[in-house]
């Protein structure tokens, strides 16, 4: 009880510390990690090393508050440091800033969100010591016969689990732990499961926390090769870095950048980058709200479970066709290009593919063309009843082109009326005049209508419909903001994918995640620079986004 209590006191506390700082990377301070030595490089996104310190002219190096792992980011770093994976975090509080569950200053500690990880941390080291082949895998010694054992085990375990080598304080700390519960007559590997119980419960595991040399200097500096190596880890695998980034770390090696552009092509290889598809692109494009998606049944007979799972993998197929193919993401809404499997194919009213899975399907002759033809992003952006161009054209605005929209404080927007039995056929269009007729309302609808509009020849569950179900023509022309005319999906990507602020947006959401704070306006511009003097592969984003300063380097806060 009293360890419980002195973890319960110390997370909160570290909790609400790691809230302090800034809120991006625009301005403010920073920190950088132990261990690692210093770094030989800044990041400069040229490949080669540069000076030991100070961010490149441009750049704007700032604070990057205490970042407690996510809840997916915990599960995967549960498995990896384990082998287990009992899915705990599927369990825990969620927690969303600017699109994304990894921001650093959303992820806060509550008694509750306490006590969770204490009873996990718990039934984790229980469940792992009573599988014998698991606790070989943590206990590689006889503490019964070499005596140095549990220092042994200490200093290996918790140099996985906190992402770094112990400090000589905590390997005594915890060392003193298993000494106590030997003293009070435990046997040596429940004494050791103890120490892994307090290792995982403790902020070290739970927070990736970097530290600075001189919390006084506000001076840019290069993190450590292993706050360096965790960073790497968490934005392409959501998850710890593996032996191979640690001994880069231990060498000092990933802090030069022709290591780092190597780790990335490494661990891009790596099963664990799917999560770049799943959880980063997932979140950015939609694809996780599908499993939660409503639909009505009676209105769409085919919408199912298996469907919307359908959607979802298309949607993860179709970016992962970007992510390691290396296509320029210059044509991610333009691309004609379907992955189908036999429910989704009838869905399209395509021929079923042969065998089973999913097919690659390029078809030149149907209505869909790029990510905004998906069937999973025209479902995903729908009500449950109908189309909706007002959520469609909000979402393309913020994750297209990122550009948020600011409501007026207390304003009251009406849904638009449901059509009833013996009304007069109406259509979508004619019902949003209504929107636009207030001045206010106006401001925003006058950009969110056209790009929504466009989109109307698709249902609520993104089949193609040449007119309404009332037999009303469907009108898809419109001026979009800029003063661009479209009319239908085709010539809305084409003109949303043209504009420069779709390459700078997957900039800015990449950087947004990969980094756990938003990324300031300075360096998404440098980024983009660099990435567009060549083809823009999503590859190629990746490795300019970790080589750049922002990645690479932090400034203390001052205090």
């Amino acid at each position: 009880m009293r360890a419980r209590a002195g973890l319960f006191t110390l997370l909160l506390a570290v909790g609400c510390n790691g809230r302090i700082g800034a809120g991006n990377d625009s301005a403010g301070s920073g920190g950088s990690g132990r261990g690692g030595g210093p770094a030989s490089g800044t990041g400069n996104g040229t490949g080669a090393s540069g000076s030991s310190g100070g961010a490149s002219t441009g750049s704007v190096v700032a604070n990057k508050p205490i970042h407690r792992l996510s809840n997916v980011e915990y599960d995967n770093t549960v498995r990896d440091l384990l082998n287990t994976d009992p899915g705990y975090g599927k369990g825990f509080v969620a927690e969303e800033a600017e699109g994304f569950d990894n921001i650093a200053t959303a992820l806060s500690m509550s008694p509750r969100q306490v006590e969770d990880y204490f009873t996990a941390a718990r039934d984790l080291s229980a469940s792992v010591f009573k599988d014998a082949t698991l606790r070989s895998r943590i206990v590689t010694c006889d503490p019964a016969s070499d005596s140095s054992c549990p220092q042994k085990v200490i200093a290996a375990f918790g140099r996985r689990a906190y992402r770094r080598p112990l400090d000589a304080g905590e390997a005594s700390a915890l060392l003193a732990k298993y000494q106590e519960a030997r003293t009070l007559g435990v046997d040596a590997m429940g004494s050791l499961q103890h120490v892994v119980h307090i290792i995982l419960a403790s902020p070290p595991f739970l927070y990736r926390i970097e530290l600075d040399p001189n919390v006084k200097d506000t001076t840019a500096h290069p993190v450590s090769a292993y706050d360096l190596a965790s960073r790497l880890s968490y934005a392409l695998w959501s998850s710890m870095p593996d032996d191979a980034l640690l001994a880069d770390a231990d060498s000092g090696k990933l802090l030069e950048s022709a290591t780092l552009d190597a780790q990335v092509d490494r661990m891009l290889g790596d099963a664990r980058a799917d999560m770049l598809v799943q959880n980063f692109a997932g979140q950015w494009f939609g694809s996780r709200r599908l499993a939660d998606h409503v639909a009505s049944t009676t209105l769409f007979p085919t919408w199912s479970s298996s469907l919307a799972t359908s959607m979802q993998r298309e949607m993860e197929l179709y970016f992962s066709e970007f992510l390691h193919k290396d296509l320029s993401f210059a044509d991610f809404l333009t691309t004609d290009l379907n992955f189908v499997d036999a429910t989704l194919a009838a869905h399209y009213g395509m021929p079923a593919p042969t065998g089973t899975g999913f097919q690659r399907v390029v078809n030149t002759t149907d209505h869909r063309r790029g990510f905004l033809g998906l069937a999973g992003f025209l479902t995903h952006t729908s009500r449950e009843t109908r189309s909706s161009p007002i959520i469609r054209g909000k979402w393309i605005l913020d994750s297209v082109w990122c550009q948020s929209l600011r409501l007026p404080a207390n304003l009251v927007v009406e849904p638009l009326p449901e059509t009833g039995p013996g009304d007069a056929p109406t259509t979508v269009r004619a019902q949003m005049v209504a929107h636009r007729a207030s001045a206010v309302c106006a401001s925003c609808h006058d950009r969110i209508d056209p790009i929504g509009l466009a989109l109307e020849n698709f249902d609520g569950v993104g089949r193609y419909r040449a007119i309404y179900e009332n037999g009303l023509a469907i009108d898809t022309g419109g001026m979009l903001p800029g003063g661009k005319m479209v009319d239908g999906l085709d010539s809305l990507s084409s003109v949303l994918a043209q504009d420069p602020q779709f390459l700078a947006c997957a900039v800015q959401k990449l950087g947004t995640y990969a980094m756990g704070l938003e990324l300031g306006a300075e360096n998404r511009d440098q980024i983009l620079a660099r990435w567009t003097t060549a083809t823009p592969t999503f590859r190629s984003l990746l490795v300019q986004t970790v080589r750049h300063d922002v990645f690479r380097m932090r400034r203390a806060e001052g205090q």
